[in-house]
């Protein structure tokens, strides 16, 4: 018994790349759309972290940090909207009112568009 073979040509989209992403992430979309974007945002968890208030600070300082290190991700990212990804440096003050001392951190920080999504971390979290 014979069997014709037939051939399919009918196109199909490409198969996506998956994000494989080697820590967690967190959604901060809605902050980050009153800043500019307009795909989703994901910030790293070891980011949030860092952005954390200390025992004596208001949380606050917390979302003031979290909108500024967006802000200038966004910024940088629409200097040059040819690159999907770039580093910068985050600096920022804690206060420890404890000791009426500021306490001065700079991590560095990486913004990077996948597919539909940016992403916002630490260095070692890429």
């Amino acid at each position: 018994m014979q069997t014709q073979l037939t051939l399919d040509f009918t196109s199909r989209p490409p198969k996506q790349k998956l994000i494989i992403k080697n820590t967690t992430w967190m959604n901060v979309s809605d902050v980050a759309r009153g800043i500019g974007f307009t795909i989703p945002v994901e910030v790293s968890i070891a980011l949030s972290d860092a952005l954390e208030p200390l025992q004596t600070e208001d949380h606050d300082d917390y979302d003031q940090r979290l909108y500024d290190a967006l802000w200038l991700a966004h910024h940088y990212l629409s200097l040059d909207c040819q690159r999907e990804s770039i580093t910068f440096t985050f600096d920022f003050l804690r206060e420890d009112k404890h000791t009426g001392k500021f306490i001065e951190a700079s991590p560095r920080l990486r913004a990077e568009t996948q597919k539909q999504v940016v992403l916002v971390g630490l260095m070692q979290d890429f």
